[in-house]
């Protein structure tokens, strides 16, 4: 009867992100236009922030009330990959258009989100206690992630004059604030039931975090993109899933871990399961590989991308039933 009962609550946590992050995240584009950001920017910052904060929030949550901040790693990390993969798999097969990368997506975002890759490997590695000077390595990088943010953005409006739409900023923001507040209570519980699960399945919470959590919190990323996408705004669609997962990493893990040293002290690491990062960081190689030619990515590979995080999630799942050990 538990495990009915935890995985309804995860079904409709999720719904309930879903649709009001669909509300979050067009306020906060809204927002993006209203300052003129060129799109490469706004869907680095404005729509990556907009979509990616369940993620933030499961991390908050996990270490603050569930003392289990690996889960905050595992939910990231399935997230990122499911970023990586299924989303610009699913948007080179509705773009109307070829699905072309700019030069400064490549160049700036996906260039940040490798190192953002290789910092969390590195700490995992070589840190089991991670406290205020881990958290303030995160939170830095990501700084400097937005100051370069902030110089294209410059450069953008010096070349550009475009006039302020007719937007209403003090109905967006209140938008923003009332969905914040929904999203933070779906993902509270959400995130409750997610380890109640881990638990009734005897299976590492991790493996839980990485697979149905990092789905459920990925679905606004999937909505904002494929929107993007379908209405042929390639550049908004690709820099949002960089952005997405510079974020997670960066923010949603030094930010949490930030408040708890604050409140309770360091944190313990134990994460056991570190082909999951290995394996976000070989599909970060091969989705760049894909990129390396013509800056295009086409519907072959778009199959493959679908195909190669299907298997990753199978091997994860038999893993956590130690198949391999048998």
């Amino acid at each position: 009867m538990q495990l009915i009962i935890n995985i309804l609550i995860i079904l409709i946590t999720s719904i309930v992100i879903y649709y009001t992050a669909t509300y979050f995240a067009k306020s906060s584009s809204n927002i993006g236009d209203y300052l003129k950001l060129p799109r490469s920017v706004k869907g680095a910052t404005f729509d990556a922030i907009a979509s990616s904060l369940p993620e933030l929030l499961v991390a908050l949550f996990a270490i603050i009330f569930f003392k289990s901040f690996e889960v905050g790693i595992g939910t990231i990390a399935g997230s990122a990959l499911f970023n990586l993969l299924i989303i610009p798999g699913i948007c080179i097969l509705v773009s109307p258009i070829v699905f072309k990368v700019s030069k400064k997506v490549i160049s700036r975002d996906a260039l940040f989100y490798i190192i953002s890759v290789f910092i969390l490997l590195t700490l995992l590695l070589y840190f089991k206690t991670w406290g205020i000077i881990i958290a303030l390595i995160l939170i830095t990088a990501y700084i400097i992630y937005l100051l370069e943010i902030i110089k294209h953005s410059k450069q953008y409006r010096k070349k550009q004059k475009q006039k302020k739409l007719k937007i209403n900023l003090l109905k967006e923001i209140i938008i923003i604030t009332i969905t914040v507040i929904v999203i933070g209570i779906a993902t509270f519980f959400l995130t409750q039931s997610s380890i109640n699960l881990a638990h009734i399945l005897k299976v590492s919470p991790i493996i839980i975090a990485f697979t149905i959590t990092a789905a459920a919190t990925s679905v606004p990323d999937a909505v904002i993109s494929v929107a993007n996408a379908k209405k042929g705004d390639v550049t908004d669609a690709t820099s949002n899933v960089f952005g997405s997962n510079i974020f997670d990493i960066f923010i949603g893990l030094g930010l949490p871990l930030l408040i708890y040293y604050f409140i309770k002290g360091p944190v313990e690491i134990t994460f056991d399961n570190l082909e999951i990062i290995l394996g976000l960081l070989g599909s970060t190689i091969i989705m760049l590989y894909f990129l390396t030619d013509d800056n295009t990515l086409n519907k072959k590979e778009a199959w493959f991308l679908l195909f190669m995080y299907f298997i990753f999630i199978a091997y994860v799942i038999l893993l956590s039933l130690d198949i391999f050990n048998i």
